[in-house]
């Protein structure tokens, strides 16, 4: 589980700008990320509310959404980081990844190819769990960026994106 559900919200911001990065440079936001100093739980985990609901669904896109939410990221910051991801293709409210993950909404091939690059999850196994094969082309180093920022606090979380921001700027000048 997450450490800071209230870090959340930073991380569309990390994938914002870790998307502007080359392989490498992601590789090294992610080092940064695990470099710094787990902290100790102050209070018990929480999961997001919309977590329950995923729980409670069967189906291939409630695993999925539970993922994500294990990843610190609920259907908002989802839907912004998948709009990110595709570059405005795939532009959905955060209701409609709910509904994926409750089972009301088909998790096709290329929305799942579209979330894909959040989880850190090879293609083929991503099929051997789903069912379902995802289209679309991978974004490495993205998921483990992500997955690394789950155990920081808000603070931390913060201070990747600015190191990830920082090398945007190097690379600009």
């Amino acid at each position: 589980m997450p450490l800071d559900r209230h870090a959340a919200s930073g991380v569309p911001h990390i994938v914002q700008a870790a998307l502007q990065l080359s392989a490498e440079q992601r590789a090294e936001v992610r080092a940064f990320a695990d470099s710094l100093p787990q902290h100790e739980r102050t209070k018990p985990a929480q999961m997001p509310i919309s977590f329950d609901l995923y729980l409670a669904s069967e189906g291939p896109g409630a695993l999925v959404m539970r993922l994500l939410s294990n990843r610190n990221l609920y259907q908002t910051l989802v839907a912004k980081a998948v709009c990110d991801i595709t570059e405005g293709r795939r532009y959905w409210a955060a209701s409609s990844y709910a509904m994926v993950g409750a089972g009301r909404k088909e998790l096709t091939p290329d929305l799942l190819g579209d979330l894909a690059p959040l989880l850190d999850i090879p293609a083929d196994v991503l099929a051997t769990l789903t069912g379902i094969t995802p289209v679309g082309a991978p974004v490495p180093g993205l998921g483990e960026i992500v997955w690394a920022v789950r155990r920081l606090t808000r603070d931390q979380a913060v201070d990747v994106r600015e190191f990830a921001e920082a090398m945007i700027s190097r690379r600009a000048t």
